[in-house]
């Protein structure tokens, strides 16, 4: 399957399974403190940070409330580093490419804005639509290039979106998570959630003294409104 390398090949890199480690882990042994990690290094992945700590990657973006793990983070931003555990979690939050047959999102929005790292196929994988109907309306005329191409930062991909349908759009604060959580929990995806709260990513400053959870917007249980849909591209 297109494109689910991009999440499973970087979780398989992490190394020894959860089990293993488990078994040979003394928990007398590890390190329980909070830290903030600096991203020194251009291309620095949240998967190189989770070896580096020896963290699991799916509790460093759970910890910083990330909107998916697969965004590479910036030279200066900040990570919080979560307590060490016997059972580090490399793989619940990573978003699978499992079959998509979709041509369009239920209820919107219609915009999507890249952020760092995005390809069509990522786009299309956390809105869980197939990659040809994200590129055929994604920009004036079609998109050209390959599916797997890095896409500039900062981009507005138009969206299919499948009519009649809708989402309940509301406020939300979020406390504990990735945005896979969310979507799973609120019947959304992920990539209609960020589509909501563009310019977020991460927040590493919730859980320190004094800081705030992030403010963001929620689409919820995201449905078609008849069996006859039409796709407005």
């Amino acid at each position: 399957m297109r494109g689910i390398w991009f999440t499973v090949a970087a979780f398989l890199s992490l190394g020894t399974s959860s089990f293993a480690v488990a078994a040979a882990c003394n928990s007398s042994a590890l390190n329980t403190t909070t830290y903030l990690y600096d991203i020194t290094k251009e291309g620095t992945t949240v998967f190189d940070i989770a070896r580096a700590t020896k963290r699991g990657v799916c509790d460093i973006g759970r910890q910083n409330l990330m909107a998916d793990v697969n965004i590479p983070p910036n030279v200066g931003e900040l990570f919080l580093i979560p307590p060490e555990t016997c059972t580090p979690d490399n793989e619940s939050c990573l978003i699978k490419d499992e079959g998509r047959t979709r041509t369009c999102i239920y209820g919107g929005p219609r915009l999507y804005y890249t952020v760092k790292g995005d390809t069509y196929e990522k786009v299309a994988i956390r809105l869980n639509i197939t990659t040809d109907s994200l590129m055929a309306g994604a920009t004036h005329g079609g998109a050209s290039g390959p599916a797997n191409e890095t896409l500039s930062v900062g981009q507005f991909l138009k969206i299919p979106e499948c009519s009649p349908s809708q989402c309940i759009i509301q406020p939300y604060s979020f406390k504990w998570g990735v945005y896979k959580d969310l979507a799973e929990k609120y019947g959304t995806t992920v990539g209609q959630i960020m589509m909501l709260s563009p310019t977020y990513n991460y927040s590493s400053l919730a859980f320190s003294s004094g800081g705030t959870f992030p403010p963001i917007n929620l689409p919820i249980n995201c449905t078609a409104l008849s069996n006859n849909m039409t796709v407005l591209s």
